[in-house]
C-alpha cells in the first residue's frame, strides 16, 4: 500500500463534504476505484481570489495504480 495525494481547486467557501465528493469524482475520473481512508489535509489559498486548494490524501494499493 502507499499514500497518495489528490488537489483541487474549488470555491473558498466549498464544505468539506461537498470538497470530498469532487475527490472522489477525480478518483473515479482517474479510473482508481479502490482505496481507503480519503482524509481532507489541507485548505490553502490560491493567487486566484476566491479560490482554495483542497488537498486529500488516501490509501490505495500499489496494484491500483499501475
Amino acid at each position: 500500500m502507499s499514500i497518495e495525494r489528490v488537489s483541487l481547486e474549488l470555491p473558498a467557501n466549498t464544505a468539506p463534504e461537498e470538497a470530498e465528493k469532487k475527490a472522489i469524482a477525480q478518483l473515479r475520473k482517474h479510473r482508481i476505484r479502490e482505496w481507503s481512508a480519503l482524509s481532507l489535509q489541507t485548505i490553502l489559498t490560491t493567487d486566484t481570489p476566491g479560490i482554495s486548494r483542497y488537498s486529500f490524501t488516501y490509501w490505495v494499493e500499489d496494484e491500483a495504480l499501475e
